[in-house]
């Protein structure tokens, strides 16, 4: 799973997303000036804004906002924050200084790139939406613990999805992918966990996951086929619901080629991020969707006070720019920590083993020099060293259609 922005991957997921109140964004294009612009230091924290997309800049500058609101809320005044956009290949150190304190990446970077900023100019780097495979690599790119995740990884939710559907009784499941849906990349990390968790895929190929183009007849009949004889208890299908891939398998299955004369077998699992299934119909069989992103436990007073604010219910990306915003005012309220090296840590006041505060309580704390934790929106903020923050998720079962009214979640 790739993190960089592009128009099939993240392109694809950022499209689309509210812009929000116009004042936010106006304050966002003229915040962010180019790379080349003037270096001087107006502020001890540097957020880096990539290139484009700006209907997901606004909505991660809402959630910020909103972090900025809360702080002040309590009594106090949020960090001073420089906002700057670069290309995706462009090298953020020249825009650094002796005053920076701390730099906030931007989402879906390339982390090797920001592991060289951090580790050549001993600095620390908040990653607020950092979601993708580049995490697993966070160890040998952070040896100094110097970067810092806001975001759980999206392997959380492929986990839950794993673990919820033996939770149904579906132990043995076909997995089928269409190739031309991109966007389908969490196929095998979905296969491995349902695998380790007992789960059996079944499959007449070398491969597990199946690989079917629709618009070749005979693979597709040869998938019907292979469907009819293993009968698994459920099709984990990595495609578009939308898709000629998945309307083919719903004929079949309504027609009973898939398992004898009643529809109702095999289920449906479905493998796409949770913006590309909001809404699926019932159908005569059960269906297995992501439902929501892993978050943290701050998750329910956020969403609340985003939509009083802004008027439409937040995502994770909103979640993050909270989170970050809070963050960073904590890291500027008294000294930073000094690091076993020496160096100050501007995050070293944050303890993932301390008890979670409110933000008021919180900053209080802080001023006196305590080490605090706080209740984070997008993971629950127990940030440690070479370690993914983590967060829950939650998975919808759509019932059967001759029960749909029975639709609940897991």
């Amino acid at each position: 799973m790739s993190d960089r922005v592009s128009d099939s991957g993240w392109g694809k997921l950022f499209r689309g997303l509210p812009i929000g109140h116009g004042l936010i964004v106006a304050a966002s294009l003229l915040g962010c000036q180019a790379l080349a612009a003037s270096t001087q230091e107006r502020a001890p924290v540097l957020a880096l804004m990539s290139d484009g997309y700006q209907p997901a800049h606004a909505v991660f500058r809402q959630g910020f906002a909103l972090g900025e609101e809360q702080v002040r809320a309590c009594g106090s005044s949020p960090s001073l924050v420089e906002w700057r956009t670069v290309g995706l290949d462009d090298d953020p150190a020249p825009l650094l200084g002796s005053s920076r304190s701390l730099v906030i990446a931007p989402f879906a970077t390339e982390l090797p790139r920001f592991s060289r900023l951090a580790q050549d100019h001993q600095i620390n780097v908040i990653l607020p939406y950092q979601r993708g495979a580049s995490l697993n690599q966070l160890v040998p790119l952070d040896p100094q613990g110097l970067l810092h995740p806001l975001s759980p990884s999206q392997q959380s939710e492929i986990d839950q999805l794993a673990a919820d559907t033996l939770a149904q009784g579906w132990r043995r499941i076909m997995v089928v992918a269409d190739p031309a849906d991109r966007a389908a990349e969490m196929v095998d990390a979905y296969t491995e966990a349902f695998k380790q968790l007992g789960g059996k895929v079944e499959t007449y190929e070398k491969a597990l996951v199946q690989q079917v183009n629709a618009d070749d007849a005979s693979a597709v009949n040869q998938l019907i086929q292979d469907l009819a004889w293993k009968r698994p208890a459920a099709i984990a299908l990595a495609a578009d619901p939308s898709s000629r891939l998945a309307m083919l398998l719903d004929q079949a299955q309504t027609d009973g080629r898939l398992r004898g004369a009643s529809p109702a077998t095999p289920g449906r699992i479905w493998l796409m991020p949770v913006i590309r299934l909001d809404a699926v119909p019932p159908k005569p069989w059960a269906q297995l969707i992501p439902d929501q992103p892993a978050h943290g436990p701050g998750w329910s007073s956020f969403a609340a006070s985003y939509q009083q604010r802004w008027g439409q219910a937040p995502d994770l990306l909103a979640a993050s720019g909270f989170d970050a915003a809070r963050l960073v005012a904590l890291s500027m309220l008294a000294p930073a920590p000094v690091s076993e090296e020496g160096l100050r840590d501007p995050i070293g006041w944050l303890d993932p083993d301390a008890e979670v505060q409110p933000l008021c309580e919180a900053i209080a704390l802080r001023q006196q020099g305590q080490p605090v934790r706080l209740a984070g929106a997008a993971s629950d903020l127990a940030l440690r060293p070479g370690q993914i923050p983590s967060g829950t998720a939650t998975t919808r079962l759509i019932a059967p259609q001759s029960g749909a009214d029975r639709d609940g979640s897991l």
